[in-house]
């Protein structure tokens, strides 16, 4: 074998090496860097001085860096050709060895024994030093931490300590510092280094020339450090701020909606209440007023010489008692209170139908039964709501009203055949509430109130509205 010396010290800027002390060539170390060239001269030294021995070496490294290394060995006088035949130099990729003995996401440690294991007993058969060891350099767990796969990255490091127990080897694994340029890298990185028996830094401290500089720059890292530190206790206290300050917002906003919500119930129930006085008063104050005027024409009539003008009274009496009587059941329908909201349905359906010139057809069961009064109620304004908008707004000439009964709940749904309601206003009311007036927001209130759902699906073809209202079964007659 030939013999091969190593240039002057001064060709070799070397960071401190880890001193392996009494436990011989079995250590574990970490080399963070922040420039690769830098790292490989490190690197060639570490497997440069085991190889000019006469002890093996195992590189697991990217393309680039095992290309690099190989050159500035030879550019170092080492035969790399001749130690390879040897079996002294065994080089292998890092993503397809550690492609081997991945298990989802986890290596399998059988597998890596079994992998590596091969790998280091021919590696140390090879060895012919005076005290035959192996020099490893490993990239995988930087692979895996580039990979955001931090438990991987660990659970590897374990399985390499265990594994040095079992050879004469020493390791060292490489990390690019900037993989941890987050503060949340802080925990993992000190757990790697603790898998670890040796930590190198990065060069920006090994490159210092005495150990005063070093001193100096372990000062300044603690001050930045405890700056860190302190800002980090900061942030978290204004990030614990920003929280309750958003906590307490969402809390307003939800006391003020729920708010906003029953004041909103409340105004519709009070516009009921107001409707069915009305209603009342319409028909017991004012209609018995107008039957009383009625009767005193009836009487006044009998003159042969008023019998034009009494007739031409009579008739507008007539029509004044008859428009009182719709605006007292359009207000709040005697039927309802009476036979329920199907009876209700039936006459304001037929009604509508004549008065708006839309032929309007209405399917409900035969024998429906009576309601709770609040869905009744909340049903006859939804269908008043919705065919007072299919008279005004769309164009129709026909309207469908179909009600039914449906796993617990009792379902109205209004369709036409008009033009339909515009898309961007349908998708702000779905998105919002907004964008279409008072009537379909009304609808929803009263949907929401009583825990039901409102859908309106529209095109060109017509509208379809759909309310659906849970009924309790102990609350039907």
């Amino acid at each position: 074998m030939s013999t091969v010396t190593l240039p002057n010290s001064a060709a070799l800027p070397l960071a401190p090496t880890p001193q392996l002390g009494a436990s011989g060539h079995r250590a574990h170390s970490v080399q963070f860097y922040a420039d690769s060239a830098f790292f490989l001269d490190e690197v060639s030294s570490y497997i440069g001085a085991a190889l000019l021995a006469g002890d093996a070496a195992v590189v697991i490294a990217t393309v680039a860096h095992r290309d690099g290394l190989v050159r500035r060995l030879q550019s170092r006088g080492l035969d790399t050709t001749r130690a390879i035949e040897e079996g002294r130099y065994i080089a292998l990729d890092a993503a397809d060895t550690l492609a081997s003995f991945m298990l989802d996401r986890s290596p399998d440690a059988a597998l890596f024994t079994e992998t590596l294991g091969a790998v280091l007993t021919e590696a140390a058969a090879a060895a012919c030093g005076k005290s035959p060891h192996i020099a490893a350099f490993g990239e995988m767990v930087a692979l895996l931490w580039e990979q955001g796969n931090t438990e991987g990255a660990i659970q590897l490091e374990q399985l390499w300590n265990n594994l040095t127990s079992l050879y004469p080897m020493s390791l060292r694994c490489g990390y690019p510092i900037s993989g941890f340029h987050r503060g949340d890298h802080a925990d993992s990185f000190l757990r790697i280094c603790g898998e670890h028996s040796h930590v190198i830094p990065a060069e920006s401290y090994s490159t210092t020339s005495s150990d005063e500089q070093r001193l100096r720059s372990v000062s300044y890292l603690q001050q930045k450090a405890q700056a860190l530190e302190t800002e980090m206790a900061e942030r978290k206290q204004v990030e614990e701020a920003l929280r309750r300050t958003q906590a307490q917002l969402e809390s307003m906003v939800e006391q003020r909606t729920s708010a906003l919500r029953q004041l909103s119930s409340r105004l519709l129930s009070l516009q009921d209440t107001e409707r069915r006085r009305i209603a009342r008063e319409l028909h017991d104050s004012l209609g018995q007023y107008l039957v009383g005027l009625k009767l005193n024409m009836e009487m006044l009539k009998q003159s042969p010489e008023n019998q034009e003008s009494w007739s031409e009274a009579d008739h507008l009496m007539q029509q004044c008692m008859a428009e009182v009587r719709t605006l007292s059941y359009l207000l709040h329908p005697p039927t309802m209170d009476a036979a329920g909201f199907a009876s209700a349905a039936r006459w304001f359906v037929e009604g509508f139908s004549q008065r708006s010139g839309v032929q309007t057809t209405l399917d409900v069961p035969e024998h429906l039964g009576r309601l709770p009064d609040a869905v009744e109620l909340a049903l006859f304004r939804v269908l008043q709501e919705s065919l007072t908008n299919v008279h005004r707004h769309s164009g129709a000439s026909e309207a469908q009203v179909l009600i039914a009964e449906d796993a617990g709940q009792v379902v109205l749904e209004i369709k036409d055949n008009g033009r339909g309601i515009p898309e961007e206003l349908l998708t702000s009311f779905h998105a919002t509430g907004a964008g279409m007036g008072v009537g379909l927001a009304g609808i929803r209130e009263r949907a929401w109130e009583l825990g039901g759902t409102l859908a309106v699906n529209s095109d060109s073809s017509g509208t379809v509205v759909r309310v659906a209202l849970p009924v309790p079964r102990n609350t039907r007659d």
